[in-house]
């Protein structure tokens, strides 16, 4: 158009916006005219331009009064992003955008939202602004937005719109409620933004939002709700958007002003997937929030750091990041920030000094060490800049505490900061002092923390000594219990053990009021059983130890509580140099002999105890260190006699001897001194003998007993050390004259009145007459030769003893017969007792001591009390000791007090066991012999037959036992049998005289084993492994073959032949019962079967001795017979046998038994050392007693072929116990041993969880957990690798990944193939890389699972959905939901992000079976997802193989679900790119042969689907490629194909593929873009010419736009051209023929281009007229609504073709249906929407002929006649549509027809019939259309009305009366028309 018409049509459209006044037209006005105003400004000259903006200024004016007006959003976009325009043009749209986005509904606005996203992703920073502001208002203005909606985003098929929105999203939720500007009025930029980014989301504060809060909080919910839906942001799409959506969804959370914000983020981000704080790109942004930008970044971007609210929650992801603590120097600056910074508070102060925590532990050692000097500097600026108010509160507290523990932490990281400087320590111990109680706890966590620094690193010798000062000064000065406590800890660790200072200080410790200081400073003094080695550098030097006590036990102190005047102190010197010496006597024991076995556990523990010396060993290392503390020469100056010094100290001071523990401890160690020292010892003490004597009133009976102990021991050492020398050395005067004398006054005190002397000095006196006695006697004796007192000149002596005999036995028979307090009946059986060891003296001796054993007899049946008890046994033991005649009565009596106890009272059992022992075995008991205290050799005293057993009495005693006792009913007598003979053989186990007795004992305790009491069984037990060992080889077998045949219920010589032939030797008799009703058997048949099994029975007696079920064993009276010795012994002799017990004995240790599992256990813990297993389940990590090497470990083969050949077992029992051994085996192996059985394991394990026994399934369950809890921590990759550790978790992975895949995943058994499923989850969750190589088994086994594991309600709803009103897509929808959300489906992903490029190759044959032959809609949607995933994740390894991938895909996308089909398009889409450019043509001609050759409609539909994913995901490959011309076609068509999903598909293709060239593309490819419509137009098929036909009149449509502009008018008039000489005759062609459905479209198209190309001047010059032909030989044709639009189609072609003349045929085809029409009218018609389709079409017919009038030439009469007589005719008796018609075509032949000169012509119209017509018409009351077409026609006829009247006649009376009639209408517009025209005619 020239620019004149351009202007006139501009004056044209300005005056329809001046005069639209109302809304609908001012929206229809905008709606149509808006975009191609603004599309012409980009081709229009300046005077077109200039009107332009003017109408657009006008518009605008005009919009503001009406403020419900909306624009054209969708096209605006699409103009605004679509075409290249200039930034003038474009500015005008993007404002009326943003206009549009105000007044939109929320529809259009979602619709225009990802619009908007793409064009601020595609257009300039400039356009991108005011864009983002209109896509902000459009998310604002959308309250609502439905799932479809959010998924019509499709962020996934378009990362880049994610990207975006997420970008503004955390733009918006940082920003505050109000934007504050600076002094010269410049916004200040808000916390965590930018410039810029401030300036988009605020518009630069003119966003409505910015002044308005609602408005603001609106806006932040619902971007919120975008970023948090997951219908938005699938979980397919890449991990840093997640991320980005994750951070945003922070950043809201914290935003203080608007609650609902927050709380809807915080929802939305318990929703989301946890934040990988491993990942670089989340944590480097959360520390760009954190930190702002760096300074490096432009001023306009540069983002300031976050509030800091936002700050602590960040610190919650940081705090737990190794990533985070890799990222130097940014962790440096977040601590230091949080510190110091600006706006820095306590809590944020608080996550800082968490961080910091969290960095020192985890950030690599040079980042750490380099910034450590910084990081030591900060720690002490926060404790100095604290003030003291703060650091008061409880927030200061906190901080300050976390500064502290934060220093020792950095270092424990970093020694050499504080090894070789100490101003660290005192400044930390100086703390204590000035810091709250709540701060110390932190002071001694830090202090605790540097600690391994100086135990790592030791000290040299002056640093080492002033550390001992300044911890000394603090341990005593300090009254801060952490204080000293620390300093305890720090000379405990930071020094060995042999530094002597350092344990004073522990010694000192010992005097704390703090129990908790205490015990640690006890455990300083523990002396570990690693030290006590025959290499003693370890320990301290003994002479030295000794000497260094000595000087600190005798040095004065200024403060008398830290000396050893204070018991405590005093107690710990003893203690910890009584544990040397006998530690280093072990020792040297050891070094001496090196048969001797090692120390067992009870020498180790008596060590430390400070017990009295229990076994030989103990006594021998005892005397072998004091011995050699004793140098030769003076005694005086001899180590030993510093120790004596120290023993002893405690009788000198005062404050000690008050103290019952200082004095019974320093009693005991003088009293082991002068019985194991050399007898200058003894003699050195006796000088201070007064002092033992004054502990005679003591309160203590302990201190009262070991004094008297020590004042028997020097009173024999002196008379027998003076009488040896020779007699006459003998100082007569002191032992008859002093020494009588104060016996004598010791017998005053007990023979006088009770009541004259307290309890305590009568218990004294009582016991000193009988040690003293006891001593003097002993001496006497060794003295040899049967010398009496008065040989040895002692009369006087003499007879004070027998003085003192004779009251004590007085006083003894009194008090039997007379109530007597316990203490003294005690003290008199201890004293008749010592007396009575060397045989009481006079004449009558054996009357006397017959008598003193009556009275303590009955001094028994008297009393309950248990010590008095006690002593009275002792008192008969020792009796009978010294005089073997009494042995007879005591065992009648000890027979009858059996009697008396009940069965509960074992102790009553035990005492007198061990008293028969003492009677019985004399010497030879090692009862006897430990507790001999004198330097005297007792075979001096006694003689050699003196020291013998009693064999007569043993005779009676065991005839006795085995005759009656063991055979009795009573239970008491049975125990009291085993019991006596346990201890017989347990303290005289060389008795020669228990030999004979040997095979009947055995006998006599076989039968004791099926005894119904457990603790006979026991004892029992325990006793025949002691008589196994006492025995020679012969007897051994033969007491073994008894043993057998006993529980096999076989002959002796049975059971040899069994052994020999290695059969079974028990079966399954029961053997009795237990008191709980359970079978013998089930305990000590497992204990016989394991010895059988291992063709070892001889080991039974060993393994009885281990066995123990009931706690007696393990008191201290089962102490006391030295139960831990036996099972050591046992021990040691089953060592070459454990290759073959350890397997069986491991296995029972699970027994289901309860019984049976204890007493395995039991022989478990005894036979393999400490560590063993509570009851239940055994100990799998004992420490192997000579190696430390675990047990299992080392008979790992042997157990794991017991266990595994155990579980297949026939017996359930097996079965079980086999489960349960593997389990305890398995938890903490190591991998490299179970490797080689891996496979068996899990074989056993199913079979085991399959198994038909319930408690067998269980087990193995248990089993199974465990395999699976040691799998996956074996191959859980650690943060630092180790090469190793990898190789040992690809090993387990090379066994338990391809036996779960091809065994147990798809096992029968359903709770195998569940476990294997859950495992292999788990392993995909954990293992991370080590999966790599196993990944395709996985993934395949993985994705067959997902239809495998489906539910059977899902499969039932299948066959069932109708019935349930379930749609198959509803159905199908849920299906896929189930598999997306699947853990199947998450542990796939797991797996394949550790693909590699070998895997990924081994991976894609199986996704093509998959594809291909794959079962069930889960799997197959699963491998699609799989696939899509990959193509995200993971596109390097996914390129190789896409094409054999798109190949597999494009064979399945004819399947039946609609849904599987559109998830193989996306997948197909997402390789796409891939694919090389042969194989992306081959898949585009695929899907276009699909699309032409197959007529399903579902198949076409997946065509448009993958050919949308094509065009989404590669449009450049579409466009750049060879095929894209076909591509470009095939779209095209497919944009109408008649489905309506299949039609959307292909659009929304097609503009993606046409985005930003316009018609660009189509004037390039008209050609080829015809290609597929033209042949669709001669095909067979109706449809596809149909669609054929739309595609090309929208081709039409397209290029006529592009040719009316100017800029590319001539190449669009090419292409129009091209259309016109290749469609136009196919589509003439095509239109040829009979009727057919669809064939109206083709007429339209063939109009449409016929008409384009004819106003285009293109096409053939005759071609308007062979379509018009067309068109009227169509019209009789079909039925009515076909030729309607036939009739429809025809106007239009002689609308747009006005110089077509065809009125000569037109007009009789049109009064034919004119004329006929209306004649059957009255006609009847069966079908109901016939005469509405007639009335139509008679109104078409009638427009035609109004539109057929020649402009050219002049009607003839004939033809105006026939015209105007069918028209009147229609005009009276027509319908309302037609009249108008009918008059509209009136009117125009009115005005053509009545010309000057056409009198004949006027004449044929009959305009009187015309006239009447009108007068018809406009009589009309209804319709106002009618009357205003007749007021139309009435004006034609006045405006010629003279000319009519001169031609015809007077007809102005009947045209004024029907202008009258008219004139008086009640519409205002037809009036005022009317009379408008009657007042022109009138002039």
């Amino acid at each position: 158009m020239s620019e004149a018409s351009d202007l006139e049509l501009l004056e044209s459209l300005q005056l329809r916006f001046a005069i639209a006044n109302t809304l609908e037209q001012m929206q229809k006005l905008v709606s149509t005219l808006l975009v191609p105003l603004l599309d012409k400004l980009d081709v229009c000259g300046a005077a077109v331009k200039t009107k332009i903006i003017s109408l657009l200024g006008q518009v605008n004016k005009k919009l503001k009064g009406y403020p419900q007006a909306m624009l054209p959003m969708g096209v605006l976009l699409e103009s605004a992003l679509s075409r290249d325009s200039s930034a003038y043009s474009q500015s005008f749209r993007l404002m009326y955008i943003t206009m549009a986005s105000e007044r939109a509904e929320s529809g259009q606005l979602a619709a225009a939202i990802p619009l908007l996203l793409d064009g601020i992703y595609q257009r300039p920073a400039a356009h991108s602004k005011s864009l983002a502001v209109a896509l902000l208002t459009s998310v604002w203005r959308c309250v609502t937005l439905t799932d479809e909606q959010l998924r019509g985003f499709k962020f996934a098929d378009n990362h880049y719109r994610g990207e975006v929105l997420v970008r503004l999203a955390k733009d918006l939720l940082l920003l505050s409620s109000t934007v504050q500007s600076s002094e010269d009025g410049v916004p200040v930029v808000g916390a965590g933004l930018s410039v810029s980014g401030q300036s988009v989301v605020t518009n630069e504060g003119k966003a409505p939002w910015m002044t308005d809060g609602e408005a603001l909080r609106q806006v932040k919910l619902n971007v919120a709700r975008i970023v948090g839906s997951e219908q938005a942001f699938p979980i397919e799409m890449p991990d840093t958007i997640h991320e980005q959506r994750f951070l945003a969804l922070v950043c809201g959370s914290g935003d203080a002003y608007f609650p609902p914000v927050s709380s809807l983020c915080e929802d939305s981000l318990k929703r989301m997937r946890a934040a990988n704080c491993e990942s670089s790109s989340f944590i480097s942004s959360v520390l760009e929030l954190f930190l702002g930008s760096s300074p490096e970044t432009s001023a306009n971007d540069r983002r300031q750091p976050v509030t800091p609210a936002l700050k602590l929650k960040l610190f919650g992801y940081v705090n737990r990041s190794s990533v985070a603590a890799a990222m130097f120097p940014q962790w440096l600056q977040v601590i230091f920030q949080s510190l110091f910074g600006p706006g820095a508070s306590n809590k944020l102060r608080r996550q800082a000094m968490q961080f910091l925590h969290w960095v020192i532990r985890m950030a690599p050692v040079e980042q750490i060490t380099r910034a450590a000097p910084v990081l030591l500097q900060g720690v002490r600026k926060v404790l100095t800049e604290l003030t003291s108010s703060t650091s008061a509160s409880i927030d200061g507290d906190v901080l300050r505490g976390s500064a502290y523990v934060a220093w020792g932490m950095l270092a424990k990281r970093v020694p050499a900061l504080v090894i070789t400087d100490l101003s660290h320590l005192r400044e930390l111990f100086e703390a204590f002092d000035s810091e709250s109680a709540n701060v110390r706890l932190s002071i001694q966590e830090s202090l605790l923390a540097m600690l391994p620094a100086y135990e790592s690193s030791p000290l040299d010798e002056a640093t080492g000594e002033q550390l001992l000062e300044f911890l000394h000064q603090q341990l005593v000065s300090s009254d801060v219990r952490q204080t000293r406590y620390c300093a305890l800890r720090y000379a405990i660790s930071a020094f060995p053990f042999a530094r002597m200072e350092a344990r004073w200080l522990c010694v000192l410790g010992l005097a704390d009021s703090e129990r908790e200081i205490k015990t640690l400073a006890l455990s300083g003094l523990v002396i570990a059983p690693a030290l006590v080695s025959t290499e003693c550098g370890r320990l301290p030097v003994l002479e030295e130890a000794i000497r260094f006590l000595h000087a600190r036990v005798m040095a004065p102190v200024a403060i008398p509580r830290l000396g050893a005047g204070n018991p405590l102190v005093y107690s710990g010197v003893v203690r910890f140099g009584r544990s040397l010496i006998l530690a280093s006597g072990m020792a040297r024991c050891k070094a001496r002999t090196e048969s001797m076995p090692e120390p067992d556990i009870v020498d180790l523990d008596a060590i430390n105890e400070f017990s009295e010396l229990a076994t030989t060993l103990q006594r021998e290392s005892m005397q072998i260190a004091l011995t050699g503390l004793y140098t030769g020469g003076s005694f005086a100056k001899s180590p030993l006699s510093l120790w004596a010094d120290v023993a002893g100290y405690a009788l000198t001071v005062p404050s000690l001897s008050d103290s019952p523990l200082a004095m019974s401890q320093s009693l005991m160690c003088i009293v082991e001194l002068l019985s194991l020292s050399p007898v200058d010892a003894s003699l050195a003490f006796f000088e201070q003998r007064q002092k033992f004597k004054a502990a005679l009133s003591a309160r203590d009976p302990v201190v009262q007993q070991r004094s008297m102990q020590a004042l028997s021991v020097v009173y024999a050492a002196k008379l027998y050390s003076d009488a040896q020398v020779s007699l006459g050395a003998v100082d007569v005067e002191l032992w008859n004259g002093q020494t009588a004398t104060y016996l004598k006054e010791l017998a005053a005190v007990v023979a006088g009145p009770a009541d004259s002397r307290t309890l305590d000095e009568r218990q004294g006196a009582i016991l000193a007459l009988g040690h003293i006695s006891h001593g003097l006697c002993v001496a006497r004796m060794a003295l040899g030769g049967g010398k009496s007192w008065s040989d040895l000149g002692l009369s006087g002596l003499g007879q004070a003893l027998e003085q003192t005999q004779a009251v004590l036995l007085a006083n003894m028979v009194a008090a039997s017969k007379t109530t007597t307090h316990a203490m003294i009946l005690s003290a008199l059986c201890v004293a008749i007792g010592e007396i009575g060891k060397t045989g009481l003296t006079g004449a009558n001796a054996l009357s006397v001591a017959q008598e003193a054993m009556t009275a303590v007899v009955d001094v028994l049946k008297s009393t309950t009390d248990a010590k008095v008890q006690d002593a009275a046994y002792s008192a008969l033991a020792n009796l009978a000791l010294g005089k073997e005649e009494l042995a007879a009565g005591f065992i009648e009596f000890l027979q009858a007090s059996v009697k008396t106890a009940t069965k509960k009272q074992i102790d009553v059992h035990f005492k007198i066991g061990e008293a028969l022992a003492i009677a019985l075995g004399r010497f030879k008991c090692s009862l006897v012999g430990v507790g001999w205290i004198f330097p005297i050799d007792p075979a001096a005293v006694y003689g050699e037959s003196g020291l013998e057993a009693n064999g007569a009495g043993i005779d009676v005693l065991l005839e006795l036992v085995t005759g009656k006792m063991a055979v009795s009913p009573s239970p008491q007598d049975r125990q009291a049998a085993v019991v006596w003979i346990l201890s017989l053989v347990q303290f005289c186990p060389r008795l020669v005289a228990l030999t004979p007795w040997l095979s009947k004992l055995h006998t006599c305790l076989c039968s004791l084993l099926t005894d119904r009491d457990e603790f006979t069984q026991e004892a029992a037990s325990k006793t025949l492994g002691l008589i196994y060992d006492m025995s020679d080889a012969s007897l051994k077998d033969d007491l073994v073959y008894s043993l057998m045949s006993l529980f096999g219920g076989s002959s002796s010589q049975s059971v040899r032949q069994r052994i020999e032939s290695d059969e079974p030797l028990l079966e399954q008799e029961s053997l009795g019962q237990t008191p709980d009703g359970r079978a013998v058997n089930t305990t000590y048949k497992s204990i016989l079967s394991l010895a059988s099994d291992m063709q070892k029975p001889s080991l039974v007696y060993q393994f009885m001795q281990l066995a123990t079920h009931t706690a007696v064993w393990s008191s201290r009276r089962g102490a006391a017979y030295g139960f831990a010795t036996i099972i050591e012994r046992a021990r040691e002799s089953m060592q070459p046998h454990l290759k073959g017990i350890v397997p069986k004995l491991y296995r029972y240790t699970f027994d289901p038994s309860p019984q049976t599992r204890a007493a395995m256990t039991s022989i478990w813990r005894a036979l393999l050392g400490s560590g063993g297993a509570s009851e239940g389940e055994a100990a799998t990590r004992s420490e192997w007693a000579a190696s430390g090497t675990s047990v299992v470990e080392t008979h790992w083969e042997a157990i794991m072929e017991e266990c595994l050949g155990s579980m297949g077992q026939r017996e359930w029992r097996v079965r079980e116990s086999g489960c349960g051994a593997l389990a305890g085996a398995v938890r903490g192996a190591k991998p490299e041993l179970v490797v080689p059985f891996l496979e068996r394991m899990w074989q056993m394990s199913f079979r085991a969880l399959d198994d038909i026994k319930g408690s067998v399934r269980d087990s193995g369950l248990k089993t199974c957990q465990a395999l699976a809890n040691a799998t996956v921590a074996w191959c859980t990759p650690r943060d630092t690798r180790e090469a190793a550790r990898d190789a040992q978790a690809l090993a387990v992975l090379g066994v338990v990944v391809p036996f779960l895949v091809d065994s147990g995943v798809v096992s029968d058994a359903e709770d195998v193939r569940g476990f294997s499923l859950g495992l292999l989850l788990k392993l995909c969750r954990s293992s991370g890389s080590y999966l790599s190589a196993s990944v395709p088994a996985i993934a395949e086994r993985l994705l067959e699972s997902l239809s495998n594991m489906e539910s059977q309600a899902a499969n039932y709803l299948t066959f069932h959905a109708e019935s349930h009103d379930i749609t198959v897509d509803q159905l199908e929808a849920a299906r896929l939901g189930a598999v997306k959300a699947s853990p199947i489906m998450q542990g796939i992903e797991l797996v394949l992000e550790q693909l590699t490029p070998e895997s990924m190759a081994a991976l894609v044959p199986r996704l093509q079976t998959i594809v291909r032959r794959g079962l069930g809609l889960p799997t197959r949607a699963g491998c699609a997802r799989a696939i899509v995933f990959l193509c995200v994740k993971r596109a390097d390894l996914v390129r190789p193989h896409a094409a054999a991938l798109v190949k597999a895909i494009s064979g399945s996308l004819t399947e039946s679900s609609a849904l599987q089909r559109q998830a193989w398009a996306a997948a197909i889409g997402f390789m796409a790119p891939m694919l090389s450019p042969a194989m992306f043509r081959n898949l585009l001609k695929h899907l276009e042969k699909t699309y032409v050759d197959r007529y399903d409609e579902d198949l076409r539909g997946v065509c448009g689907l993958v050919f949308e994913q094509l065009a989404v995901r590669c449009p450049e490959r579409l466009r750049e490629d060879d095929g894209a011309k076909a591509a470009a076609s095939f779209a095209m068509v497919g944009c109408w194909d008649p489905n309506e999903s299949t039609r959307e598909s292909f659009r929304c293709a097609w503009r993606e593929f046409t985005l930003g060239s316009g018609s660009t593309l189509i004037e390039s490819y008209v050609e080829e873009l015809l290609a597929l419509p033209l042949a669709f137009l001669a095909d067979d098929s109706w449809p596809r010419r149909v669609q054929s036909a739309a595609a090309i009149a929208d081709l039409a449509r397209v290029l006529e736009r592009a040719a009316r502009a100017q800029a590319g008018g001539d190449k669009a008039a090419a292409a129009l051209a091209v259309l016109a000489d290749r469609a136009l005759p196919e589509l003439v062609r095509a239109a040829q023929g009979r009727v057919w459905p669809g064939k109206a479209q083709v007429l339209e198209c063939l109009v449409l281009v016929c008409t384009t190309a004819a106003n285009a001047k293109h096409g053939a010059a005759d071609m308007p007229r062979v379509v018009s032909e067309l068109l009227l030989r169509e019209i009789p044709r079909g039925d009515l609504a076909y030729r309607r639009s036939v009739v429809t189609h025809f106007c239009a072609l002689v609308e747009a073709v006005p110089a077509l003349d065809v009125y000569a045929e037109a007009s009789a085809v049109m009064l034919d249906i004119i004329a006929h029409g209306m004649s059957s009218a009255s006609d009847v018609d069966e079908e109901p929407l016939h005469w509405p389709l007639q009335l139509l079409l008679i109104a078409a017919a009638v427009r035609a002929l109004l539109l057929a009038l020649p402009q050219s030439r002049v009607l003839s009469e004939e033809e105006a006649a026939a015209a105007a007589r069918v028209l009147c005719g229609v005009a009276r008796d027509g319908v309302w549509n037609i009249r108008v018609a009918s008059l509209e075509c009136l009117q125009a032949l009115v005005s053509s027809c009545v010309e000057p000169g056409r009198d004949g012509l006027v004449r044929a119209l009959g305009v009187p019939g015309i006239l009447d017509a009108i007068g018809v018409c406009a009589a009309e009351g209804k319709y106002v259309a009618v009357r205003t077409a007749a007021l139309g026609a009435l004006e034609a006829v006045l405006g010629s009305l003279p000319l009519i009247e001169r031609v015809v006649g007077p007809l102005g009376t009947v045209a004024r009366g029907i202008l009258d009639l008219l004139a008086n209408d009640p519409v205002p517009s037809i009036a005022d028309r009317a009379k408008d025209a009657k007042a022109k005619s009138d002039r």
